[in-house]
């Protein structure tokens, strides 16, 4: 009993291990607003996931933004068709980050980087 116990430890000390060391921040990274250790490998799998699966709000987005920016006419037959080109480059891109989690770079290849997220204005 006391043998499957000590494996037991051992096991989980080696398991663990790797994820008790944290990466120190320096004064510049703490005060910059974008650094590199806000994007990491899980971020980027979350958003090609989250990408992939709403792609389909751009849609709707766009066409309340064209009739927003443009006005209604325009925003019924403009705003839809824009939506698709958005929908399309999100789904994508969403499975192409999904594929490449692992592999850097770990920033945003889209803005915004997630469909809900506010666009910075132009």
């Amino acid at each position: 009993m006391n043998k499957k116990i000590s494996y037991l430890v051992v096991v989980l000390v080696f398991l663990f291990l790797p994820i008790t060391f944290a990466q120190e921040k320096t004064q510049d990274e703490e005060t910059s607003k974008n650094t590199t250790w806000e994007y990491n490998p899980l971020r980027k799998i979350s958003r090609g996931i989250a990408n992939t699966a709403l792609c389909w709000v751009e849609i709707p987005r766009q066409a309340v933004k064209v009739t927003k920016e443009k006005g209604e006419a325009t925003g019924i037959f403009w705003g839809p068709l824009k939506g698709l080109t958005y929908t399309a480059r999100r789904f994508f891109v969403g499975v192409y980050e999904v594929v490449t989690f692992l592999a850097p770079p770990y920033k945003p290849i889209i803005d915004p980087e997630f469909v809900f997220s506010e666009e910075e204005e132009d």
